[in-house]
């Protein structure tokens, strides 16, 4: 049946040349606009400035001036000094964590050197969480443009929100989503039944440590990560309905022992250039990465056992560092560039991510996947958090692996999984 659907049409129009490269190191040298060793500066020829504002961004926004997000982006700050003269942009590339990475530096220098501090950040929802609580990020909710505000996904805003207070703006985001060839699938496959009747193989992260497909489906289904008083736990009934829907597709031969070898958005999507399945569960931003050239190919959130929509979503943000001089610095100014739809838009296109804007997603031409990204965004909640993911997913991971392999009843592999939550 494989066979098949790839013969009908074909599947990607560099479905049969070399594997596409891998994506170069975030964090090698590059050739920007104007690189010292570690930072990079917009302005090509330096002129007299009374105001330098320095943005630090994790590695996977680096500016790299040979990829069309870079250029899109030092385009776009470009365009800020020249409307903001005799103001310069400082551009670093920062880890987030550890000795050295961007929330050490921030912690350290807000005592020790503040006029050496970033204006504005580009961070992850955890190290948010961590630069929140240790009052390194200024509350934006008195600088917010609400003109801006009125379009932002839910999904954006309870990410950028802690407290009830908005910390930070996001920019990027990302999901797991299901990618099939339409020559399979004629309509898209929003239930797992509809799945199973297809009977073509389907290809999942199971490996993933942090078991985000199980989690989605898990939650999908009804269950919560918490009993009353807070403590993580997972719902015995509702893991054991998720158990029993993979005990399923491995009974239908549409998922496989072959499936246990992944454990990344972008390896399922490597799989499916290289035709192993006409459906995978990869990441958003792979997808988005090759839409482009991927024929016979679509994309939504990843099937559920009701048929509804159910997507997680990693966001990233932009935030204020609480310098004494941040309100003045113009980084208000810069935040507010960034974000604006066009700008948004542009930049999360040529990067492969979804912008959670909805403004910044009607922005994109009509052939890029517009209805894609609304539908998923419309759909998301955040990912829960960091420390929930380091407890239930190992022992996830371990069940769905089990139960695949059909080394484990479902019964016996959801009853392990909340021993050892319990046991934490």
């Amino acid at each position: 049946m494989l066979r098949r659907w790839c013969a009908a049409g074909g599947l990607l129009l560099t479905a049969c040349a070399n594997p596409t490269p891998a994506s170069p190191d975030p964090t090698a040298a590059s050739p920007p606009v104007l690189f010292g060793t570690a930072r990079a500066t917009v302005t090509e020829t330096p002129l007299p400035t009374q105001k330098t504002l320095r943005l630090w961004v994790q590695p996977e926004f680096d500016l790299k001036g040979d990829t069309p997000a870079g250029v899109e982006l030092l385009e776009q700050l470009q365009r800020f000094e020249q409307a903001n003269s005799r103001t310069q942009v400082e551009v670093r590339v920062k880890r987030a964590l550890g000795a050295g990475g961007m929330i050490d530096s921030i912690r350290t220098g807000l005592a020790a050197a503040p006029g050496a501090l970033p204006d504005v950040i580009a961070i992850d929802a955890r190290n948010l969480d961590t630069a929140a609580a240790d009052d390194l990020i200024l509350t934006l909710d008195a600088l917010i443009n609400p003109d801006i505000m009125a379009n932002y996904y839910q999904v954006a805003l309870d990410s950028g929100s802690r407290d009830g207070k908005l910390m930070g703006l996001p920019f990027a985001a990302d999901a797991l989503v299901a990618a099939y060839a339409t020559t399979a699938y004629a309509q898209p496959p929003t239930s797992w039944a509809t799945v199973l009747e297809s009977a073509f193989p389907v290809i999942i992260p199971a490996a993933d440590p942090q078991s985000l497909f199980a989690v989605q489906q898990y939650l999908s289904l009804g269950g919560s990560l918490q009993d009353p008083s807070g403590a993580v736990t997972l719902n015995t009934t509702k893991l054991t309905e998720l158990l029993d829907l993979l005990a399923a597709a491995r009974a239908a031969r549409v998922l496989t022992k072959s499936t246990l070898d992944f454990d990344s958005g972008a390896e399922t999507w490597s799989a499916y250039r290289e035709l192993r399945a006409p459906l995978v569960i990869t990441s958003a931003h792979s997808y988005l990465q090759d839409s482009a050239v991927a024929a016979n190919t679509s994309a939504g959130p990843v099937p559920t056992q009701n048929g509804k929509p159910y997507v997680l979503a990693e966001v990233w943000s932009y935030a204020l560092v609480s310098t004494d001089m941040a309100r003045d610095s113009g980084a208000w100014e810069l935040l507010d560039w960034l974000v604006q739809p066009q700008n948004l838009g542009a930049w999360a296109l040529k990067a492969g991510y979804l912008p959670p804007h909805a403004d910044a997603v009607a922005s994109w031409p009509p052939e890029a996947p517009k209805d894609f990204a609304h539908l998923v965004l419309t759909n998301a909640d955040p990912e829960p958090d960091a420390e929930t993911l380091a407890v239930i997913g190992p022992p996830l991971e371990e069940a769905v692996r089990n139960v695949i392999g059909g080394d484990d009843a479902t019964s016996e592999a959801a009853q392990k999984v909340i021993q050892e939550i319990t046991a934490d």
